[in-house]
C-alpha cells in the first residue's frame, strides 16, 4: 500500500477572520435583542395579570360588603320603626358605601338617616316606610341618591261627599236711553240656582289642596240678573244734531214777560231758549234739547226755575202773547240730556 501522504493545514486569510468577527457580532445583537423583547412582553402580561386580579377582588370585596350591611342591619344600628327615630350609627358615614341623607315624610320632622341604598326608593324601603301611589316623592323615586339629598314626601288623601252647591246666575243687558250713557239701572234681580254635586276633595299633607266635581245635578235653575244700560244716541231738530246722554219724557207749559226784561234763576236773561225745570231732575246749567208731537223747540238752557214746576215738568219761555201761552197749554215733551 502507498503510504498517507499527511493532510496540509489551511490557513485562515484577513478577510475571512473579519467576516467571521462580524457575523459574531450580529448574532450577539440580535440574541440581546430578542431577550430584551421576550423580556418585556412577559412583564406586559404579568401587569395586565395583575391589574385584572385586583379588579375581581375589589369588585367581589364591595359586593359582599354592601350585601353583608344590607342583610345585618343590627351592625350599622339603623332604627326598624319610623324614620322619627334617632339617626343610624355617625360612624359610617366615613365608609363610602354609605350616604348621609334627609327624609322628611308629611308634616313630620326632617330626619337624617345613614343609609347604603342606592335609590329613594331603596332609602324609603330601608327606613321601612311603603308610600301610597297618590303620595308626591322629590326627587323620583328611580333617583341615585347622594351625599346630603333631601328626600321629601307629601302625602296624599281624597275624601268624597254629595254637597248642596249654588249656580251662579249671569247678567242680561237692556240697551236703553231713559238713564245716563254708561250707568245702569236694575230690572230685576238674579237668583242663584241649587245643584247636588258629588265632590272629591284633594289633601296635601292634611291641607285642601284641591276640590273636582265628579257629578252634579241641578235641582233649582238660576234666574239672571237684568240690568238697563245707558248708551245715549243723536238728536236732530231744526238746530242741528246733537249727542245725548239720555232723554226724559216731561208735560210742558209756556211762560214770559211782556213788560220789561227779567232774570233767569240762574242770573241770565229770561229770552227764548231758556226753560224753568225742578234742579232734583234735571239740573241748572244743563244743555237740552227739548222736542215733542207739537213742535221742536231745539236747543235750550236749564237757566230757570219755578214754584209750580216739580218733578218732570218743565216751563218753555216764550216770546208771545197771553193768549198764544193759553193756547200752547199742557203738552206731553220730550227733554234730550245733551253731552
Amino acid at each position: 500500500m502507498p503510504a498517507k501522504q499527511p493532510q496540509k493545514k489551511k490557513s485562515t486569510t484577513l478577510p475571512e477572520f473579519l467576516r467571521w468577527l462580524y457575523l459574531r457580532s450580529k448574532l450577539r445583537r440580535r440574541y440581546s435583542r430578542d431577550n430584551v423583547r421576550r423580556t418585556q412582553k412577559i412583564q406586559r402580561w404579568c401587569a395586565i395579570g395583575f391589574a385584572l386580579l385586583m379588579t375581581v377582588l375589589l369588585s367581589g370585596g364591595m359586593t359582599y360588603t354592601r350585601l353583608y350591611y344590607a342583610s345585618n342591619p343590627d351592625i350599622i344600628s339603623l332604627p326598624s320603626t319610623s324614620p322619627s327615630q334617632p339617626i343610624g350609627n355617625p360612624s359610617l358615614a366615613q365608609d363610602a358605601l354609605t350616604y348621609d341623607v334627609t327624609v322628611t315624610i308629611g308634616t313630620g320632622t326632617p330626619v337624617h338617616w345613614i343609609t347604603s341604598a342606592m335609590t329613594v326608593a331603596d332609602v324609603l324601603d330601608d327606613i321601612g316606610y311603603t308610600p301610597c301611589a297618590d303620595d308626591l316623592i322629590t326627587p323620583a323615586p328611580e333617583t341615585v341618591v347622594t351625599e346630603d339629598t333631601e328626600i321629601t314626601v307629601v302625602l296624599v288623601t281624597y275624601e268624597e261627599s254629595e254637597e248642596i252647591a249654588a249656580i251662579p246666575y249671569s247678567t242680561d243687558y237692556l240697551d236703553v236711553q231713559t238713564i245716563p250713557r254708561g250707568k245702569t239701572a236694575r230690572v230685576s234681580y238674579g237668583v242663584e240656582g241649587v245643584a247636588r254635586q258629588l265632590q272629591r276633595r284633594r289633601y296635601e299633607n292634611g291641607v285642601l289642596a284641591d276640590t273636582e266635581v265628579l257629578s252634579s245635578e241641578t235641582v233649582t235653575a238660576p234666574v239672571n240678573e237684568v240690568l238697563q244700560r245707558g248708551v245715549g244716541g243723536v238728536v236732530s231738530g231744526k238746530h242741528g244734531s246733537f249727542n245725548y246722554s239720555y232723554y226724559i219724557d216731561v208735560t210742558a207749559t209756556a211762560y214770559g214777560d211782556y213788560d220789561e226784561p227779567r232774570l233767569t234763576y240762574s242770573g241770565t236773561l229770561a229770552q227764548e231758549g231758556v226753560i224753568a225745570v225742578d234742579p232734583t231732575v234735571i239740573p241748572l246749567g244743563t244743555k237740552v234739547y227739548v222736542k215733542g208731537d207739537y213742535g221742536d223747540y231745539g236747543y235750550c238752557s236749564a237757566d230757570d226755575i219755578g214754584s209750580g214746576i216739580k218733578g218732570y215738568h218743565i216751563d218753555i219761555f216764550m216770546e208771545c202773547s197771553r193768549e198764544e201761552m193759553l193756547q200752547f197749554g199742557i203738552r206731553k215733551m220730550r227733554v234730550y240730556i245733551l253731552d
